[in-house]
């Protein structure tokens, strides 16, 4: 069995890999398995034999689905089974798991400009003018739907570790990161500029605003 890990923060690129692999395997008559879907043991999914079709594409996105005696199980039998696995997580996978799995398998890890992890790092109150800057910089190169995406998810992962931190599923690191950038707001003004960015959809929608100036006057005066 050969085996693809997709991983990295920049979800955009790892999405559109995964779907090129989904293609690519949809046009060549294949079967695709999705892991995530079955609540088969994954060496029960991995190990059946297909009445459809002799090449098999198995994707899986829940890596905790991969536990300590999953990947034992992958590492002694991957080389008799058949087919394609696709592990893909949206976020950095830890080089233990990586290391843990197979040593032929192919890693491809997708990451975002160092801008990008700053812009999204500063955006906090007085500091309108340089994530101003930093933005127009992004979107030379990034799309403002996409920066948008990217803001969205940071506040809400703000907001949810203002008002329950102990229920936050992340890793440490980034646990006290988003503690730190969160210590910078109230929980009044972190609701207030979610409401902002849904306000914002709907608007650009609908076709009734520009997103850019739109975010341009979000940055302004929710971080003056």
């Amino acid at each position: 069995m050969k085996i693809i890990i997709l991983h990295g923060d920049d979800e955009k690129k790892i999405y559109e890999r995964i779907q090129k692999f989904i293609h690519v395997t949809k046009e060549r008559g294949w079967e695709v398995a999705y892991l995530d879907e079955s609540v088969s043991p994954i060496q029960e999914q991995l190990s059946a034999t297909s009445l459809f079709s002799k090449n098999r594409f198995f994707i899986l996105s829940d890596t905790s689905k991969l536990g300590k005696k999953e990947v034992q199980w992958l590492n002694k039998n991957y080389e008799n089974l058949d087919g394609t696995l696709i592990i893909y997580h949206e976020g950095a996978l830890s080089i233990t798991f990586l290391k843990s799995l197979p040593k032929e398998s192919k890693i491809e890890e997708f990451k975002l400009p160092v801008i990008l992890w700053n812009f999204l790092d500063n955006l906090i109150p007085g500091n309108s003018v340089k994530s101003i800057k930093d933005f127009h910089k992004i979107i030379e190169k990034q799309a403002p739907e996409f920066i948008i995406t990217l803001i969205a998810k940071l506040f809400r992962d703000l907001y949810w570790i203002k008002m329950d931190p102990k229920s936050v599923q992340l890793p440490p690191w980034r646990v006290q990161k988003l503690k730190n950038q969160a210590s910078h707001f109230t929980a009044q003004q972190l609701n207030q500029f979610i409401s902002c960015l849904s306000d914002i959809d709907i608007k650009v929608k609908s076709s009734k605003a520009n997103l850019t100036d739109e975010l341009d006057l979000l940055i302004i005066k929710q971080l003056e």
